[in-house]
């Protein structure tokens, strides 16, 4: 039986070659910006995906920390900045618990989250960026922790996760970006989805599609 490690070290290489895979699209979404998103992204997963041998010798929350400064080193940027302090305030708040619980994986996500508003300069949703998608996951993985004492399965949270990220997503295609590179542009940000909210759905989908398969 696959241990959380493993599982772990399972969605990583799935989320890598799903973002990877996911460059074109992230690139012309960044066009309003620097339009550089779909290759930072694409070569911070490259860098994760070269480090992926060393992840077996590490516990959930160094694994977690370990893809996270990567990221950070390797994007660059605010995507850089962003999709790294996610991965390390997740690390972080795992610690050397080696066997967290959902719940345990819901309030980590939830802290990064908070460490993510704060680094983007008190982003909120609305602002036209990954927060935009971010947010409402961790609104439905928590409504289902807290309606659900003896919470048990992790597919059932990451499937409401990621229909409210996706439609979180959605929503940004109708937003005027306020941070970013894309909110010089004003109006002309209009009608063209964050590409930082995109990355998060694909994020959870790529951890939701490893879930199914075990």
């Amino acid at each position: 039986m696959a241990t959380q490690k493993d599982i772990l070290i399972r969605v990583i290489d799935s989320i890598s070659a799903r973002l990877i895979g996911a460059e074109q699209e992230l690139t012309e979404l960044d066009s309003m910006g620097d339009a550089d998103c779909g290759s930072g992204v694409r070569r911070g997963f490259e860098a994760v995906q070269k480090a992926a041998a060393q992840l077996p010798q590490l516990e959930p929350g160094d694994i977690l920390k370990k893809v996270g400064f990567t990221l950070a080193y390797t994007i660059g940027g605010t995507s850089g900045a962003m999709l790294g302090t996610g991965f390390i305030e997740t690390g972080k708040f795992i610690g050397d618990n080696s066997q967290p619980g959902i719940k345990d994986w819901i309030n980590a996500v939830e802290s990064a989250l908070a460490v993510i508003k704060r680094r983007g300069g008190n982003t909120q949703v609305g602002d036209k960026t990954l927060v935009d998608s971010l947010e409402p996951a961790v609104l439905a993985m928590k409504k289902i922790s807290e309606s659900s004492p003896e919470l048990s399965d992790m597919k059932m949270v990451l499937e409401e996760a990621c229909r409210a990220a996706r439609e979180g997503s959605d929503r940004t295609i109708d937003m005027v970006a306020k941070k970013g590179r894309a909110s010089y542009v004003g109006e002309r940000s209009r009608g063209n989805r964050d590409p930082g909210s995109l990355v998060i759905v694909l994020m959870f989908e790529a951890a939701l599609e490893v879930l199914r398969s075990i």
